[in-house]
């Protein structure tokens, strides 16, 4: 995906931006603060809401890996399948009843929120022993832009499942589209406004429009699309507009335009190089009248007797030129029996552009054609329009290849075979695609067609010579010392596409160096051809690579270059350590310390480097300057390390960070929106604790919203509780996830902690909620916030525990009268919900001595709410000093007080980061509980609004 959506079918490629390389996708209009999305990122992590889903799955297919879209959260491809799938069927019959069985069955997870008939069958093709089925997505009948479902077989076997669905697809439609003329109009306004001179063409639709930035889905249009073409500058631009309105909603620019040094050479690559004479190939000719087509290698026959008389333009079968300025290429030629004449025109700049884009289209055809001989495409007479009156460019729109003449700056686009070959690499994959399973996504297709380029000239290095005065080529797949990395280097299209171009340059110089040049060569050739015709952006190429490169239709016991994929893909940063996985425990903390283990778990990827080289545990004291790292020991099963115990009352945060041979280094926690574990050192006393066992409503617990007591529900919840059986937290029923437009709440009583110097919540949490932009979790305290998730800078820092994690918070400063009162909030937006709140072992806790007070002495002291001097009950002050209150809202009776009535030192001390043990003291049974003083009656609920 290039931004908002995906390119249009009829999407035009071309070699460079112009100035300022604005985004090939623009929003008109959208929600606020929305950025389109400028590529996928991917995630191998089931997301919390597809967690339920994907555990049905793979219990019936035991898939062996799987990427995610991280904004939509679909799997984007499912491969390695060893479970109940298809064997031995010869039929196409089957194999489609076979996918769209499997397509009903795991909707949910393919395409949440949609139903079977929304999918319709676009593509079932048989090509290189794989058959591939597309189903395109609609939404009420309208088509949703790029939208699908795919199933891969091969070898009689499923192979490979792949989703670019839009979940949950919601619009408000129209009964009465605005007119064609009226979508022209207003498509066409929005681009004069910039380009001057514009004229609309084509009206389609309707069809529904995903707005999608970064970090999720936001919502979707019903739009019509209006091609709109501009000359100052040149352009060609899919523009939808609203279908019941004519509003402009987005455009894409359908001309690929990008920046770089283009320079030529090479002999044969550029107009300052050595010149060959290439065969005028399948060329259009009259012999001596007669008209005919050259063979391959440029032969005609004619009658013997004397030289031949041969008139030509550049028209040929599979070529037909076509130029903008200077006079059309023609000439007559004298052509002597068993000889040869050669057609030149090196010296003139508008005819030399026409022979040579002849010679390399034609060329790069024939390339193909060897790669892809049942390809239809390459059997079509291809338009190629030269000498444009534009520079520095070139672009193809999927049917033509174009070129730009030349200025002081730039060669003329059209005289350089490095730029012709990548040009009609576009064309390649527009029309190589099969409906429904691939799609022409713009950094994907820059660099696929600059590695076509590069597999034609033997070399990494694309148009060299593009600009004048210089050597340097426009783009290098293989710099030295370095390499183009997913998806920090995925910027501009151009400068994004040589992550894939150079990932599929060093697969074709290991497959050259394992299989020999020209088998390893003709090898990757075909492993490129396959992919990019069922991939959707540069991530999804990796599992079609490997399918491509599959001889027995199961991906689960690997593929004969499985290594040479896996290490060329992962250079460039398109496989990862996802396949690494660790947990991390933590001990009760020592005088002498405290021990972190790290169990490190997970399948390797084969030939990747990610085997544990090294851990490091690094590790800092809350507000203060106090930090450090130890370097964790090898031991059984992962690493060890030891903290040091910086002193009682304090809060130590930590992580581990494993080192995998390759280079790459995992974090733990798994949470980018809260990356330290954290753990209290020292004794305290429980005040008041809660495990959510047994009626927890009796403690004075009020719940509104989704909050509810009992198991967690799975999904994006934890499948256990951290102890026990009951939890608190929101969506407690499959599939687990918290609703749009939620505010929920669940209050807790009223706690009387006087007499303690420092009270502290301390609890055991799983929670799961989007960015802080959007959806917000909190903790409260006598009304007052104490905690909220993360908002990131971007909107797309989601929290996401992933497990059971301990968390302190200081609760001291917050103390009124005494008493503290606890609560949680979730509230969330119209879209992207994720688990929620999971709290189980709630604690409040206290440090510094507790006396009792002796109640009706008139003095208010120890554990005591109140004294009034006597110890009668009703007057506002109950007989054991506890406040009493006769609340309109909640009616009359005491407030719920309890503390913890040991007139010992409790030693029990947190302890936290992802460990089994307790976090604090609510853990010891009845005793602390028992002896807690309970004054049992109604409750002053206090409400917030945050909006």
């Amino acid at each position: 995906m290039t931004a908002l959506c995906w390119l249009a079918p009829d999407a035009a490629q071309a070699l460079v931006p112009p100035a300022g390389k604005r985004p090939s996708f623009e929003l008109a209009a959208g929600p606020a603060g929305m950025t389109a999305r400028s590529s996928r990122a991917v995630i191998h992590d089931a997301p919390p809401a597809a967690r339920a889903a994907y555990r049905r799955l793979a219990a019936a297919l035991d898939p062996g890996d799987v990427m995610w879209d991280a904004a939509t959260g679909v799997p984007l491809r499912i491969w390695g399948l060893k479970g109940a799938v298809p064997r031995a069927i010869s039929s196409r019959a089957l194999e489609l009843r076979s996918a769209e069985d499997l397509l009903g069955r795991h909707l949910d997870l393919l395409a949440p929120g949609s139903d079977a008939t929304d999918f319709v069958l676009v593509g079932d093709d048989v090509s290189s022993g794989i058959h591939s089925l597309g189903f395109a997505q609609h939404y009420h009948g309208r088509p949703v832009i790029g939208g699908q479902i795919s199933f891969r077989f091969k070898g009689g076997r499923l192979a490979m499942i792949g989703s670019e669905a839009l979940p949950k697809v919601k619009a408000v439609l129209t009964d009465s589209p605005v007119a064609d003329a009226v979508a022209r109009e207003r498509a066409r306004e929005w681009i004069a406004r910039e380009a001057g001179s514009a004229s609309a063409d084509v009206v389609e639709g309707p069809f529904i429009l995903p707005l999608v930035d970064d970090a999720r889905v936001r919502g979707y249009r019903e739009v019509l699309r209006v091609t709109v073409d501009a000359t100052a500058p040149v352009g060609r631009w899919a523009v939808y507009v609203d279908a019941a309105t004519g509003e402009p909603v987005a455009r894409e620019q359908l001309l690929r335009f990008a920046s770089g040094n283009l320079k030529i050479n090479a002999p044969v690559r550029g107009p300052n190089g050595q010149r060959l004479e290439f065969a005028a190939a399948n060329l259009g000719v009259v012999v001596n009248g007669a008209a005919t087509v050259t063979s391959i290698t440029g032969a005609v026959s004619f009658a013997d007797g004397g030289p031949a008389s041969v008139a030509t333009t550049v028209v040929g079968s599979f070529v037909a030129v076509a130029s903008d300025a200077g006079a059309p290429a023609a000439t007559n030629l004298v052509l002597p029996p068993g000889g040869q004449v050669t057609w030149t025109a090196s010296t003139d700049e508008f005819l030399d552009a026409q022979l040579t884009t002849y010679v390399h289209a034609d060329r790069v055809k024939q390339f193909v054609r060897g790669i892809a001989p049942d390809f239809a495409f390459l059997d079509q007479q291809m338009p190629a329009i030269v000498n444009i009156n534009d520079v520095c460019n070139a672009f193809a729109d999927g049917e033509t290849i174009n070129f730009f003449r030349s200025d002081a700056q730039c060669q003329n686009s059209g005289r350089i075979a490095d730029v012709v070959y990548h040009e009609f690499g576009h064309n390649v994959h527009f029309q190589g695609i099969i409906p429904g399973v691939g799609f022409a996504e713009g950094a994907l297709s820059e660099g696929i067609s600059d590695f076509l380029s590069a597999t034609i000239t033997d070399s990494s290095a694309l148009a060299p010579g593009f600009f004048n005065g210089s050597e340097e080529p426009l783009r290098e797949l293989d710099p030295q010392g370095s390499e183009w990395h997913f998806p920090e280097d995925n910027t501009e299209i151009h400068d994004g596409g040589r992550i894939i171009g150079g990932a599929l340059w060093d697969l074709r110089k290991a497959l050259r160096n394992k299989l020999g040049a020209g088998p390893g060569v003709t090898h990757v050739n075909h492993l490129w051809f396959e992919a990019i015709r069922r991939a959707t952006d540069m991530p999804t190429m990796y599992p079609e690579v490997l399918l491509a490169d599959d001889d027995d239709g199961d991906l689960g016991n690997g593929t004969p270059n499985e290594c040479e994929i896996n290490v060329a893909f992962d250079a460039h940063g398109l496989v990862g350590p996802s396949a690494v996985a660790a947990e991390v425990l933590t001990s009760a903390p020592t005088p002498d310390g405290v021990v972190v283990d790290l169990v490190v778990s997970g399948q390797q990827k084969v030939c990747l480097n990610l085997n544990p080289l090294g851990a490091e545990l690094h590790w800092r004291v809350r507000g203060e300057q106090q930090n450090g790292m130890v370097q964790m020991t090898a031991s059984q099963g992962g690493f060890t390390g030891v903290m040091p115990n910086v002193g009682d009352g304090k809060v130590i945060e930590y992580q581990v960070r494993l080192l995998l041979q390759g280079g790459s280094t995992v974090v733990f926690p798994k949470n980018p929106a809260d990356d330290t574990y954290e753990l209290y050192l020292g004794p305290v006393t429980n005040i008041f604790c809660e495990t959510f066992e047994t009626n927890p409503g009796d403690q004075g617990w009020m719940l509104n919203g989704d909050w509810a007591f009992g198991p967690p529900a799975g999904g994006p919840d934890p499948l256990t509780a951290f102890n026990g059986n009951g939890v608190a937290g929101n969506g407690l029923t499959p599939p687990g996830t918290y609703e749009s437009f939620l505010e929920s709440h669940m209050l807790g009583p009223v706690i009387n902690v006087s007499g303690h110097s420092t009270v502290r919540l301390q609890m055991h949490r799983w929670l799961e909620v989007e960015d802080a932009t959007f959806d917000q979790a909190l903790v409260l305290v006598n009304g007052e916030e104490v905690w909220m998730n993360s908002a990131g800078g971007d909107g797309n820092v989601n929290h996401l525990d992933g497990e059971w994690r301990f968390q302190d918070i200081d609760l001291t400063p917050f103390v009124a009268n005494g008493q503290v009162q606890l609560e949680f909030i979730l509230e969330s937006d119209e879209a992207l919900e994720f688990g929620g709140w999971n709290i189980d072992e709630l604690c409040v806790v206290g440090t510094g001595s507790v006396t009792q007070g002796t109640c009706g002495d008139g003095i208010v002291s120890g554990v005591e709410a109140c004294d009034d001097g006597n110890l009668q009950a009703g007057d506002g002050c109950s007989p054991s000093c506890m406040l009493e209150t006769d609340d309109p809202t909640t009616g009359p009776g005491p407030v719920f007080t309890v503390t913890d009535t040991d007139t010992d030192t409790d030693t029990d001390s947190a302890t936290g980061g992802g460990d089994k043990e307790s976090g604090c003291g609510c853990n010891q049974g009845a005793g602390d509980l028992g002896a807690a003083i309970l004054a049992l009656g109604g409750l002053v609920v206090l409400r917030r609004r945050r909006r």
